[in-house]
Parts: structure tokens; sequence; C-alpha cells
């Protein structure tokens, strides 16, 4: 009980019934009588030990190198890191050609809990990747493009505590780079910006992959922009994905009727339950794709924080994607709850 006062900060006698329960009785001196049973959690049922001060906060690579906490008098920061989104592919064919093109992966997460006790953290340096450009292609008969990876993130406090990161989703692909059963690196199927083919048949390309957390108490993988195999003149374009935070990473949407069409925005992961609504539910959607049957395919939308852009698939028509999604720190701050 005395490293609990000490902990928390309080003075003179400590009880469990009076400091963690928020009663006024303390706990009897005598053992509990034979056969009885208690647990800890009973003298957490009324007063949780923290509370939340302020808003669960969102910030971003105007942040600069340096975090430091923006409420005072916190005991304990709760930390999650999400990689950046990749930019999608790009596809333009001549008439009689699929035309395919996969969106951006979404970045991965890591999360932990700091504490100002446990860990002396007051501050930490933060390392930003560079965001993931748009990629163009031209009008012209024939061109694929990949698009950029996402930007990796690392979170590095003062003091004792571990330093975690996550890295960017991976590039999106155009027409004949790489199969659905291909495991995307660095350099294949191809790199970035890379207009080299690696396949025969028009209709196919690789899907993206998502970032990675690692240093966390918990780590998650990213979603998906998928990959294609079509045949029969089709046109098809995958959005980007989305970051998970624990209850899973949306993959991008598909799009892929005939004529000019945009796809669905993906989704938002669902968010931890301690953010409340203090972050906005439109700040981590995914890119739409885009595509045209039969003319110039246009631009798909950019990624939202950690989010791909989409593909971008046209018939001798010039068109771009999205910028990927930027990476970002989310941070919760608790108090003791007096």
């Amino acid at each position: 009980m005395s490293e609990l006062r000490d902990y928390y900060g309080q003075t003179g006698a400590v009880s469990l019934n009076a400091n963690l329960n928020g009663g006024t009785n303390p706990v009897p001196d005598d053992l509990p009588a034979s056969g009885t049973t208690t647990s800890f959690s009973n003298y957490r049922s009324k007063n949780r030990i923290l509370r939340k001060k302020g808003l669960t906060v969102l910030s971003f690579s105007l942040l600069g190198s340096t975090w430091t906490p923006i409420n005072s008098g916190c005991v304990q920061y709760n930390i999650y890191v999400v990689g950046g989104g990749g930019s999608g592919g790009g596809h333009s064919t001549d008439s009689g050609r699929e035309k395919v093109a996969s969106g951006g992966g979404g970045g991965g997460t890591a999360f932990r809990r700091y504490s100002v006790q446990d860990h002396s953290i007051t501050s930490a340096t933060v390392s930003w990747g560079t965001q993931a450009a748009g990629v163009s292609y031209p009008a012209s008969s024939g061109t694929q493009i990949s698009g950029n990876n996402g930007a990796d993130i690392s979170f590095n406090p003062n003091g004792s505590g571990a330093t975690i990161s996550a890295t960017g989703g991976s590039r999106g692909f155009g027409g004949r780079q790489g199969l659905l059963t291909d495991t995307v690196t660095s350099t294949l199927p191809v790199g970035e910006n890379s207009t080299a083919a690696t396949q025969g048949a028009w209709g196919q390309c690789s899907s993206s992959v998502g970032g990675t957390g690692s240093g966390g108490e918990s780590n998650y993988t990213g979603g998906i922009g998928t990959g294609f195999n079509i045949g029969g003149d089709s046109s098809i374009a995958s959005g980007g994905g989305g970051p998970s935070f624990g209850s899973g990473a949306p993959n991008g949407e598909t799009v892929s009727a005939g004529g000019y069409l945009k796809g669905a925005t993906t989704n938002a992961p669902t968010y931890p339950t301690e953010w409340g609504t203090d972050i906005a539910n439109d700040q981590f959607l995914g890119g739409a794709g885009v595509q045209h049957s039969s003319g110039a395919a246009g631009a798909s939308d950019a990624g939202g924080f950690g989010s791909g852009s989409g593909g971008s698939a046209s018939e001798s028509g010039a068109g771009s994607t999205g910028a990927g999604g930027g990476a970002a720190i989310i941070t919760t701050y608790y108090e003791v709850n007096t």
C-alpha cells in the first residue's frame, strides 16, 4: 500500500476501501473468514485509479521531431503510432486490353502505455518518413506504373520506455506488375514508380501489403489494396487499405462497372473506446479507386492518416492516383483519479 501511496502522490495512511473504492471505512485488520474470497478488482468498481484528462489528440508531421505532453499533471500516456499509407498504381491500355490497378496498403500500428513513474517519460523524439506521393501516367498505350510506399514512423521516449515504431503500407501496382500470389518486397514485383512489367497478361496485378507495428504492447498490420486477375477487356481498380487499432484493418473497396466510375472510400477502422468521439470518423478513410473503361480515368482519392490512396485504371487515357496517408501519433492522457 505504501508503494501505491507514493506512486499516486498521496500522503498519510492508505486503505484499500477509502482510497481505491471511494468509501469511508478502512478494510478490517483481521483476515477474512475461512472460505470467503476477495479480489483487488472489487476495490476499483466505483472509481478507477486513473481517469482520462482532456481530449485524445492526433498529431502528425507538423509536430516536428519532438513530442511533449500538452496536458500537465498526467501520470500515464497511451500512445498509438501509425505508419503512412502507400499510393496506388496506375494503368492505361488500348481497346481490347484489360485495365487494372491496385490501391496502396494501410500503415502499421503500434500501441504502448508509458508511465511517468515507471519510465520517467516526459518527452520523446519522433522520426517521420516522407508521405507517399501520388503517381500519374500518360495517355498512351500500354502504360503501367507502381505507386510509392508509405512513410515509416518511430517514437523514442526519454527515460526507460521502449521505442515503438510502424512501417508504412506498400505501393499499389498497375497491370502486368505481379500476380495475386506475389509477396511484395521493396523491389518485387517492381519497385516504387516503376513502369516495368513482369507479366504478359494485361489483366493481372499484385495486391499491396499493409505495414506493421513493432515494439508495442500490441502491434497491428494495415489493410491492403486488392490485386486482380481478370479477362475479357474488363476494367477494375481497388481503393487503399486502412490501419488497424485492434479490431481489424479494412481493405480497399473495388470499382469495376463500365464507364467512368470511382469506388467507395475505405471504411474507417474501429476506434479504441478511450478515444470517445475526440477523433473525427473521417480521419482514417482509405482513398477510392477510379477506372474508365474507354477513356481517361482522372484522379483517384488520397488516403486519410495511415490509409492508402486508390489505384487508377483507364483505356488510352491519362490518369493519376492520390497521395498516401501521412503517419500519425494518437495520445490519450491520464491523471490520478482523486
